[in-house]
């Protein structure tokens, strides 16, 4: 019987059990579906898995079993199972049902995680249609939010350099917390398995997670790699328990870890154990003493300091959290004895699972599926001042993949660290992405960066945009070979990590709009760089489309597609003069026409009469149309004919209504049998039209075809994402007073918009001295109902601006916005100002650009 349950023992994350629904069929049947039940009460989702398919292989037309099938990929982090398994459930289900909308929300995250984020937002949205207030709700609008920023966020970064831990650490199940040692040994938790695990032999190792130490050796070509490991004795790695999440004391003379008990697969017991080390290795292992263990799991320790005293942080399910997992801290009170344990607050811990943590120089480092993510379980970072936490903010890429990643950790400077994920490239047992693996980082201490927006000369984010970053030769340009060449039909932006002492040529190009280029360099950089450019590409001119023409023949009706009424209303639409002006052409041309109907016809709406007079208004207004541009009125007979004649689909109108058929007669009937008021009304609007057709003149004649004119649609606003809110407050001018310097000035609707107020919007630096440098902040807050992103800023040279532009503002958040300025550059008094873009548009389609200003006095 094959077993994967130690790739995911660690994860501990919290699910609702939900069991099959109970199928009729035979007695073996019923056991197989027992035993399944029972597995998957007992976490043995692998085990599960396979007995449930063995039934629902006894009956495929039996469709109740698919649901959970597809909820047990995704909990063995089988994500293109678990998507092609709900994919069956949910097809041919109508939005409105909500018979699996719990499971819409683990689609939707699954659908997240193999990065298809227009489909995980829609399965998300339906899910939040029918949900009620609590955990997953809030959990489903975070997920949304992870995923609208996952679509504009750079797989990868120039300021980090990641590598898996070799073969020799990295086996095909899963490996746990890496812990690095002062003298540079390798801690970490595995089941050292290479081959499917069979569960018989209770006192065989293999069975179990144990501690392993790895040392480096010098590898090929030079390179250092981790040698095989070996595990830690009987004394840490007791038989027939688990020995898993390594840590160590700031000392080294301490290892804290834990044990931990199964019942069939599911965690019982998680405790924190320590030893101690002498000169033979590692003492054997207590339990610690005070609050941190008891009838809870206590996971992941790890120690730290807080309000001057050392202190443990681990992760705990006790009662009183806020949600599946939280982080906690207990105060070391003597030799291994710890207080009560103290919940890190909301600033922290989420309603979903929080985790892993690790404390290095005041932050707090840990992973999360509470908070919006790029996958599943993503980084996040927290900052102690003191006396209080930071908001949590995201590690972004190079740390965080759209998988999980877990178990960060930074050693000697702060440059180095370690971390475990199943992300792309990794070993695993079974699915590609089931089992974690170590990776080893490096934080480049001096790196550079390039961001580019894309947009229209009219400001508006350009979809489908190219843009190519060329290694050239400095000064003159010459291509190096090597182009990165990135394409976005959602989003406008695009991210490059750069190499140093180099010089770069970057094109933008779209098939519509003409290209532009831009060159720079990053030579002799003293302190790292994010290099921002925003090309604004002029549209090419549209080409007219190749005309169509028809044999038109007497008698036959000929739609003027453009000719369209209001409802109740007989005057001529100005779009309506486009046919009209064509109808005019062929008359004054073709003075052989010398009688055509002019036919005019209303919808079902209204007494028969009222139609009949209205109709015969509406075509006496085409006719005096025409005969005011000069056709003589005996050539132009106007006939109204109300509701009698409706509208018969022909092969264009079905082109253009996808709901309708050709050969569709839109009867009252038919029109009331639409499944909705917007495809009721396209069909009454559809019957008020306006025909002619030759009544006496040539037998046949040739014309140019007449298109229905589209309504030109507004480009997409600029695609760099904001949270969806599901009942967003209306923020107008009457409560907040909007600066002269943002481009919201004079609107008056901002629902739906972010708002950034700030304190203070023109500072003064007063007197400056020629070469000083003077530094100051901008602070604002999101007063806007939805979330606020800083895609670029923009100032001179000699203003340098600090501001983590990855970070989201939620309403009612603040941040700060730091800037040094340099007068060195400069010889007389001066206002500078800085634009500062966000991710988002108005309700113009234009980006919105907030100004700041600061003005200064030039003392040489």
């Amino acid at each position: 019987m094959k077993n994967i349950f130690l790739t995911l023992l660690l994860l501990a994350t919290s699910f609702a059990t939900l069991l099959a629904q109970p199928l009729a069929g035979s007695s073996k049947t019923e056991q197989l579906l027992a035993t399944a039940d029972r597995e998957m009460e007992l976490h043995s989702y692998d085990q599960a898995l396979e007995k449930y398919m063995e039934v629902y292989e006894r009956d495929e037309d039996d469709k109740t079993l698919i649901p959970t099938i597809a909820e047990l990929n995704y909990r063995l982090r089988d994500y293109g199972a678990a998507t092609r398994w709900y994919k069956q459930v949910f097809r041919r289900m109508d939005s409105a049902d909500t018979t699996y909308n719990h499971h819409r929300f683990y689609y939707g995250r699954a659908l997240k995680i193999m990065e298809k984020h227009d489909e995980a937002i829609m399965a998300l949205q339906d899910f939040l249609r029918h949900a009620e207030d609590g955990p997953m709700k809030t959990l489903a609008e975070r997920e949304i939010t992870g995923a609208e920023m996952a679509q504009n966020t750079p797989e990868s970064t120039s300021e980090v350099v990641l590598e898996d831990a070799g073969r020799k650490v990295n086996s095909l199940f899963s490996e746990y917390s890496p812990t690095l040692s002062k003298d540079n040994v390798l801690y970490y938790a595995s089941a050292d398995a290479n081959e499917v695990i069979i569960p018989e032999d209770v006192n065989d190792p293999a069975n179990f997670i144990r501690i392993f130490m790895s040392t480096q050796k010098e590898g090929r070509k030079g390179k250092k790699e981790w040698d095989r490991p070996e595990a830690l004795s009987v004394d840490v790695n007791r038989p027939g328990v688990h020995t898993a999440n390594p840590a160590l004391s700031d000392d080294g003379r301490k290892l804290y870890y834990n044990r931990i008990e199964l019942e069939s697969q599911k965690m019982v017991s998680a405790k924190i154990y320590v030893s101690d080390v002498d000169d033979n290795g590692w003492k054997s292992g207590n339990e610690v003493a005070g609050g941190v263990n008891g009838d809870f799991l206590a996971l992941q320790p790890v120690m730290g300091e807080l309000f001057g005293k050392e202190v443990m942080f681990f992760a705990s399910d006790m009662p009183g959290g806020y949600g599946g997992m939280d982080i906690y801290y207990a105060t070391l009170d003597g030799e291994d004895n710890f207080g009560e344990p103290v919940n890190l607050g909301e600033r922290i811990n989420t309603v979903g699972d929080d985790k892993m943590p690790f404390y290095f120089d005041g932050t707090l480092y840990f992973s999360t599926t509470g908070q919006p993510t790029l996958g599943g379980y993503d980084v996040y970072y927290s900052v102690w001042n003191g006396s209080e936490w930071s908001n949590a903010e995201n590690m972004g890429p190079g740390f965080n993949t759209s998988q999980d990643d877990l178990s960060f950790k930074l050693y000697g400077d702060g440059y180095r660290g370690f971390l475990t994920s199943n992300r792309k490239g990794g070993r695993s047992i079974k699915s590609k992405t089931c089992c974690d693996d170590i990776y080893e980082f490096e934080i480049a201490q001096l790196y550079a960066d390039l961001v580019v927006g894309v947009f229209t000369e009219e400001r508006k984010g350009l979809l489908g945009a190219t843009v190519n970053l060329i290694p050239v030769q400095p000064n003159s340009q010459s291509p190096l070979g090597g182009a990165d060449t990135q394409t976005k039909e959602k989003g406008n932006r695009f991210d490059y990590g750069l190499e140093l002492e180099n010089a770069y040529l970057v094109t933008a190009s779209h098939p519509d709009y003409y290209p532009d280029t831009f060159a720079f360099d990053i030579l002799g950089l003293e302190e790292s760089k994010t290099v921002e450019h925003r090309f604004f590409l002029k549209a090419k001119p549209v080409p007219p489309p190749e005309p169509i023409y028809d044999t038109i023949t007497p008698n036959q009706a000929i739609r003027l597609e453009n000719i369209l009424y209001d409802f109740n209303k007989s005057s001529i639409r100005p779009s309506s003069e486009v046919d009209l002006n064509q109808l005019y052409n062929i008359l004054d041309s073709m003075q052989d026409i010398t009688l055509i109907e002019l036919s005019a016809h209303t919808d079902v709406r209204g007494t028969d009469s009222y139609n009949m007079t209205l109709s015969k208004r509406r075509a006496q207004s085409a006719r005096r149309w025409l005969i005011n541009k000069g056709i003589d009125a005996k050539r132009l007979k106007a006939e109204g004919y109300g509701e009698t004649i409706p509208q018969t689909i022909t092969e264009s109108l079905a082109r253009r209504y996808d709901f309708l058929n050709v050969g569709d007669v839109l009867t009252e009937e038919f029109i009331n049998s639409l499944p909705n008021e917007e495809q009721q009304e396209a069909a009454h609007e559809l019957n008020r039209r306006t025909e002619f057709k030759i009544l006496e003149g040539p037998t046949t004649f040739i014309m140019k075809r007449i298109i229905k004119q589209e309504v030109k649609e507004q480009p997409e606003r600029n695609s760099l994402p904001i949270e969806v809110q599901t009942t967003p407050a209306k923020v107008s001018n009457d409560s907040l007073k909007i600066s002269h310097l943002s481009s919201l000035v004079g609107q008056t609707d901002l629902s739906g918009l972010p708002v950034l107020d700030f304190d203070f919007r023109e500072y003064n630096l007063g007197p400056v001295k020629k070469g000083e440098k003077r530094e100051f902040d901008y602070a604002f807050t999101n007063r806007g109902d939805v979330a606020a992103k800083v895609m670029m800023i923009s100032a001179c040279e000699c203003t340098t601006v600090d501001h983590d532009n990855s970070k989201t503002y939620q309403p009612g958040e603040s941040g700060v916005i730091k800037v040094v300025f340099d007068s060195e550059s400069k010889d007389e008094d001066e206002t500078i100002t800085i634009d500062i873009f966000l991710e988002q548009s108005d309700k113009n389609d234009m980006p919105i650009v907030e100004a700041l200003e600061y003005s200064f006095k030039l003392v040489k």
